[in-house]
């Protein structure tokens, strides 16, 4: 088991230590569930046991190592900052999970002084690394506190877009809140989508019948739309995803960790969408359609759907995370900011926070995405290219 234990002069009664590999992962588990319990941040769900722990497992090599940063107040975990050490060239500590990771936080008890939680930054100063380098902290929230401090990273910003279903006494005032052109469209969509067979909705849960091969064809269509558009999808493409995903727990009586939306026309599968709750807050994480249905957006009615199931169990908030869209503006009465940090430890790890992060990677970014699409489905036939790679 590997744990580095740091000296905290100034700090009484509080320890820091670093875990550092999965056997001192799993022997914080029930501490860290505890923190998770107390602190109900709605927004730390990929800094929870369950994710971080799964994607370690899947994830996790010599190359790819957890750094987790953890309080200890009197035996007891009161924060937990989830990083991990990746790269060889460049060491860059980045939020456990990155590029899967949407928002970067830390969990934080409630009771522990914003003072102690600093500690983290310090003993950030004195790591084995290049670079910290955090990506989608939101506006609010304790990691964005605890950079109080800390400049963000310019041209590195990032919206998150939100549907704050609070709104809506249930299901039904829901779809009633559409104008009378939105509710033609939606029915005209359902009639043309009900032609190839009786519209149907199901939620599936880890565990229930199905959950794994409804998760690997829907990945499937994803994939397949990402190619048809000349998107790179770079995160889809990791290796095993489809494994991990579906070893993610969740809990249909507690309202809790993964779970899958499914919406079918007669046997055929039409869309779905796979997301996580956690505290009453809900991740839209990945969603996808049969694209031989797409003029009857199925996608949009699978939306619908969803959106009212949660509303009915008391769901506050329907979250379409961040690089915001039209399509995610006008499902959402709520924006979020995110912001990047860095953190560089070394003269490597300035050029590359300065000129890499800040600068080039955005600009050829922009210019990749403002392509037409017939040259990005081109670039999908060279993603061996160091350009397409990196950048994506």
């Amino acid at each position: 088991m590997n744990i580095q234990r740091i000296d905290v002069t100034g700090t009484v009664g509080v320890e820091h230590r670093v875990l550092r590999d999965v056997a001192a992962m799993d022997d914080a588990a029930a501490a860290w569930r505890a923190l998770d319990a107390r602190a109900a941040d709605p927004l730390t769900y990929f800094q929870s046991y369950d994710w971080c722990r799964r994607w370690i497992a899947v994830y996790g090599d010599d190359d790819c190592r957890p750094e987790i940063h953890t309080l200890w107040q009197g035996g007891r975990l009161v924060a937990v900052w989830p990083l991990m050490l990746s790269g060889s060239a460049l060491k860059r500590l980045e939020p456990l999970g990155t590029p899967h990771c949407q928002y970067a936080n830390l969990l934080v008890d409630p009771a522990l002084g914003h003072g102690a939680a600093q500690r983290f930054l310090t003993a950030l100063a004195d790591g084995g690394h290049d670079l910290a380098l955090v990506e989608s902290v939101p506006e609010g929230s304790a990691l964005a506190t605890l950079f109080s401090a800390t400049a963000p990273l310019s041209g590195r910003g990032n919206v998150s877009s939100m549907l704050d279903l609070s709104a809506f006494a249930s299901a039904e005032a829901y779809m009633k809140s559409f104008n009378k052109a939105q509710r033609h469209s939606r029915n005209r969509k359902r009639a043309l989508l009900s032609r190839h067979g009786d519209l149907s909705f199901e939620v599936l849960f880890p565990g229930d019948e199905g959950f794994a091969d409804v998760v690997g064809t829907f990945l499937n269509h994803k994939r397949g739309w990402l190619r048809e558009t000349g998107r790179r999808g770079h995160a889809i493409a990791y290796p095993q995803f489809d494994r991990f995903l579906t070893a993610l727990p969740g809990d249909r009586e507690a309202l809790s960790g993964a779970c899958f939306f499914v919406l079918k026309a007669g046997d055929r599968l039409a869309a779905g969408e796979l997301g996580f709750l956690h505290h009453g807050h809900y991740y839209a994480f990945l969603g996808a359609f049969d694209g031989a249905l797409h003029e009857a957006s199925p996608g949009r009615a699978q939306i619908d759907m969803t959106v009212g199931w949660l509303i009915d169990r008391g769901v506050k908030t329907y979250d379409l995370l961040g690089h915001q869209s039209d399509y995610k503006k006008n499902r959402s009465n709520r924006e979020i900011g995110l912001e990047t940090y860095a953190l560089p430890v070394s003269l490597t790890g300035m050029a590359y926070a300065g000129l890499w992060t800040a600068r080039l990677r955005p600009r050829l970014q922009q210019i990749y995405r403002s392509l037409p699409y017939q040259i990005r489905r081109i670039s999908q036939f060279i993603q061996s290219c160091w350009l397409f790679v990196v950048i994506a």
